[in-house]
């Protein structure tokens, strides 16, 4: 088996757990590459190539991302086209999304002789549109989050669905996520959690005015747009897809969400569910509070 080792250098144990997975690997019989830039950190590991990114994944036949979960987001976004499963080994904090933690690497064994399942994930398409061109345009795994800018106001949303209005919410701003994402801003919004395993678009309003304004879950066919509401009095938005950079809203823009052509398959090894992921992931931050 190839693997394909994308760490998040960023991170302070990011390429000790790399060159621990290293160990491992090369115990397993297996052949591991990393990208060229990473060659300074990577030099003295025994066995390690080193690729150029765009001919590290077509000769991979996996990718191991080793981080949090902004690591996965942007190991999936850049790797979801070439079609290859992943497997993320937690280096984080929280790291919902990771298959394996640091005690863990023993059980790669199991991922060389084919010993795992994948999991897959949609994804969702989102485009933002002015004067009918495409600004910018992205394929994401987890949300779409449009909100107030600098200044501290209320903003007034019309949501659509398959070009209908279905509400306008003064708030703070509405996220719209994937199942996968539905436990991360959706979650501290207020919005429900979905099994992952699921289809869906999920809808939620940031501290919205009013009692009666709550997330809605639309089926993972619908299309939907955002827009500012031209009565509102604060024009202040911006727009962020996986907690990228953030980009200016202007009236008249449209924010078009609809599900990508794209699936993202996560490698799955041990027999833990999502929901026991996610109340140990919960607790332990809770411990760490308090």
């Amino acid at each position: 088996m190839k693997v394909a080792l994308l760490p998040n250098l960023t991170r302070d144990l990011g390429g000790q757990i790399t060159t621990e997975i290293c160990q491992w690997l090369l115990q397993y019989g297996a052949e591991y590459a990393c990208q060229e830039e990473d060659r300074s950190t990577f030099a003295e590991v025994p066995s390690m190539q080193f690729l150029p990114f765009e001919d590290l994944l077509p000769w991979c036949d996996v990718i191991i991302t080793v981080g949090g979960d902004g690591s996965m987001l942007r190991a999936a976004k850049l790797t979801v086209a070439f079609g290859k499963p992943l497997l993320c080994i937690g280096a984080g904090r929280l790291a919902f999304m990771a298959g394996l933690e640091r005690d863990e690497l023993h059980l790669l064994k199991s991922l060389i002789e084919g010993d795992y399942w994948l999991e897959p994930r949609m994804l969702l398409n989102v485009k933002l549109l002015r004067g009918g061109r495409v600004l910018q345009e992205e394929n994401i795994i987890n949300d779409v989050v449009v909100t107030r800018g600098s200044k501290v106001k209320i903003i007034d949303l019309d949501v659509y669905c398959d070009d209908r209005l279905i509400n306008t919410y003064r708030a703070d701003g509405v996220v719209v996520s994937t199942p996968t994402g539905s436990s991360a801003y959706c979650l501290a919004a207020g919005g429900p959690v979905l099994n992952p395993s699921m289809e869906g678009i999920v809808a939620t309003p940031i501290c919205p005015q009013s009692l009666f304004a709550r997330s809605i879950v639309f089926s993972a066919d619908n299309r939907l747009a955002i827009r500012i509401n031209p009565e509102s009095r604060c024009k202040d938005v911006v727009l962020s897809m996986d907690g990228g950079d953030s980009l200016k809203v202007m009236e008249g823009d449209i924010i078009a969400v609809a599900r990508s052509e794209y699936i993202a398959h996560f490698i799955r090894i041990k027999n833990d569910t999502f929901f026991e992921i996610l109340n140990n992931k919960l607790a332990g931050t809770e411990a760490e509070r308090g």
